[in-house]
């Protein structure tokens, strides 16, 4: 009897549960996409390095779920007090027909259990469709082939989702019975009746206030776009601060403030039924600006972390473009105090190590000249940026390989040899995507005193392909200098670089990888200790992508939650008002308000609510963008070849969602009171 009555319930309030089984099959959802990455993963072809950020990526992500499964918990038993809330009424006339409240339990518990299965099951489904798009996502990200990518269903996945939300609902069954235990008959039957507390009235005082709160956000903002992020730094809390406590502030007197604005306009207060809009926008902001308060910051969040997080990887895009031009490279730092070791040459030999013929291979010596980045630029920094340099480590001798040298690995490349003069030099660099006086002077410049000489720089653009293929030199500047130069030149380190032929591609990089294995333990030995740095252009991905696969997909994982969360605590919000508003609405069909004019009241509002803390939010995110950009020095121009559009629609689908499915059953609500 008791599980048709709930299946009953279930089936005639199907409506009234769409945004409680909206949010759950869409938390199902992002839970199984993002814990179905491991299968995903092992259908790409990704080496032996990049499988290592791959399992550091799993465990972030197993960690960050149960983080995650506490936001969604909270936010399921939230939906769901939203139910009991509304069906008050309901319970207690099953009471004055004589239920006890244990029967009611039992019921509400069967309603959840079905419920739960239902959202369960659809959002595993949904799940599996997205997770396939993450992959995409995933290759593009670790810059690997999806030649063996298949359509595939992770079972570890499921049984963690059933698992975690299993724990939820059960949670939310006693939830149900001990909120039961504690309601009055007399409540429940009056709770349609209760009307909310206005928390501000005073219209001065809101003024005053929303003014302070604008004062608060503009200081915040100066002080963080001054600042940058610099969480050591007393000032840059101090913005922190100051935002939270002007976001809080705006919306304690944001709807007061509106009202007193437009009541000086009669032809907008008085327009139809826009001073019962008002109102009702007043007392749910008022109520809920603790709430709403924490939602813009979440929203905040997301839209600072997901688009950041892609410019992030359009970043490390931008830095390794001429970086990869050799299959393997290694670099023996030559100047390190207790190393006997002059030439990599001799690190190979200690290691056992010959070339095949398929792997052709040049060595070459880099030398520092007597002239710094700064004494090149000084014309052209500010005192600022010349700090900003050595801050940043960024100044110190300029490296230099002499044209015969360099023109061995252009023909190892496949490239024409070039020609220099006894006063010529060449300048191979990409600084201009990094530092701006760099830009600069090779447009204004056409020469540098090096050592009290003065060399012409032969080309009037810097050649943008790197000598070497080093994860430790993404940001490179080299001189190429005459092989007769006449000035002081400290040899600094030598370094060899390969590309591989013909068929033996793979087992030529496994012997790379095993070598320069071989190499780092001599790092840690101080009878034969030397320092080389090398690595397959294969580990040069792995080490630039897999860190930033690690920060994109928990910021996108973290970023959507938050979304879900805020999209659903407003939506219930709105539901709750409109349960509690019904004498209103009866009011004015009463007084001859039209079906139309009262479906546009509340659009309207939900429109006014939705779009407030998210307007706020985005004004927070274009600061917090900016600040973050300047940090990882990116611009967020062409990421993912159209990322920024992707994260738009994903949060215009996600919130919109909400909204539209917030509108419909706000409206039905209205419609079928009596």
């Amino acid at each position: 009897m008791f599980f048709k009555i709930a299946m009953n319930n279930v089936k005639r309030s199907f409506k009234d549960y769409s945004i409680y089984f909206l949010t759950l099959t869409f938390a199902v959802c992002i839970f199984y996409s993002f814990n179905s990455i491991e299968a995903q993963t092992s259908l790409l072809e990704i080496g032996k390095s990049t499988k290592t950020y791959v399992a550091t990526l799993n465990k972030l992500i197993a960690g960050t779920s149960v983080f995650v499964s506490f936001i969604l918990g909270g936010l399921i038993i939230y939906a769901n007090n939203f139910l009991i809330k509304k069906r008050k009424k309901e319970l207690g006339i099953y009471m004055t027909l004589g239920m006890s409240k244990g029967k009611i339990s039992r019921i509400l518990i069967l309603e959840t259990f079905l419920i739960g299965l239902l959202s369960l099951a659809a959002g595993v489904l949904l799940g599996i469709i997205v997770s396939q798009g993450l992959s995409v996502i995933t290759a593009k990200l670790l810059v690997v082939d999806m030649n063996k990518y298949r359509f595939i269903v992770s079972i570890s996945a499921i049984i963690k989702s059933s698992i975690y939300f299993g724990i939820i609902f059960l949670l939310v069954m006693i939830f149900n019975q001990i909120i039961i235990s504690k309601y009055k008959l007399i409540d429940m039957l009056n709770a349609t009746k209760k009307n909310e507390d206005i928390k501000l009235k005073n219209p001065v005082v809101s003024i005053v206030i929303f003014l302070l709160s604008a004062a608060a956000l503009i200081a915040a903002y100066s002080m963080v776009l001054k600042i940058g992020v610099a969480p050591d730094n007393t000032t840059f809390m101090a913005s922190i601060l100051l935002g939270v406590i002007g976001t809080l502030m705006c919306f304690y007197s944001l709807s007061s403030f509106l009202i007193n604005v437009l009541q000086k306009s009669k032809k907008i207060y008085l327009k139809n039924l826009n001073i019962f809009i008002l109102r009702q926008i007043n007392n749910k902001i008022t109520t809920n600006f603790l709430s709403m308060t924490t939602i813009c910051l979440m929203l905040f969040l997301t839209i600072t972390l997901l688009f950041t997080m892609f410019g992030y990887k359009g970043t490390l895009d931008t830095m390794l473009k001429g970086n990869t031009s050799f299959d393997a490279s290694a670099k023996l730092d030559i100047n390190i105090k207790d190393q006997k070791i002059k030439d990599i040459k001799e690190s190979l030999e200690k290691a056992n190590f010959k070339f095949e013929p398929n792997e052709k291979h040049v060595f070459f010596t880099e030398y520092k000249l007597e002239l710094s980045l700064n004494d090149l630029l000084s014309k052209y920094l500010s005192k600022k940026e010349q700090r900003e340099l050595q801050l940043n480590y960024t100044d110190g001798p300029i490296s230099a390989v002499k044209v015969s040298e360099y023109n061995s690995i252009r023909q190892l490349l496949g490239q024409q040899p070039v020609s220099l003069k006894d006063n010529e030099i060449l300048v191979v660099s990409n600084y201009e995507k990094t530092i701006n006086a760099f830009d600069i002077f090779m447009k204004n410049e056409n020469s540098a005193v090096i050592a009290n000489k003065t060399y012409s720089i032969k080309n009037k653009a810097s050649i943008k392909e790197n000598i070497i293929s080093s994860k430790a030199s993404l940001e490179f500047l080299y001189f190429i200098i005459p092989d007769n130069f006449q000035g002081t030149l400290k040899p600094q380190a030598s370094s060899f670089n390969a590309i591989f032929q013909g068929n033996d591609y793979e087992k030529s990089k496994e012997r790379f990888s095993d070598l320069f294995a071989e190499l780092e333990k001599y790092r840690y030995e101080k009878d034969d200790f030397m320092l080389v740095y090398g690595n397959t252009v294969e580990q040069l991905y792995a080490s630039v992508y897999g860190p930033s696969a690690l920060i994109v997909f928990l910021g996108i994982y973290l970023g959507i939650v938050f979304l879900i969360s805020s999209a659903a605590v407003l939506a219930l919000q709105q539901l709750s008002e409109a349960s509690d508003s019904l004498h209103r609405y009866n009011s004015l069909k009463k007084i001859g308000a039209t079906e139309k004019m009262i479906n546009k009241s509340i659009l309207v509002q939900t429109l006014i609510y939705f779009m407030v803390p998210l307007s706020l939010a985005i004004i927070h995110s274009a600061v917090g963008i900016t600040v973050t950009n300047k940090m990882l020095r990116t611009e967020n121009k062409s990421i993912f070849q159209g990322s920024s559009l992707m994260i738009a629609l994903a949060l215009i689908v996600i919130y919109g969602g909400y909204f539209y499915a917030t509108y419909f059953s706000f409206k039905r609500i209205v419609k079928t009171s009596n």
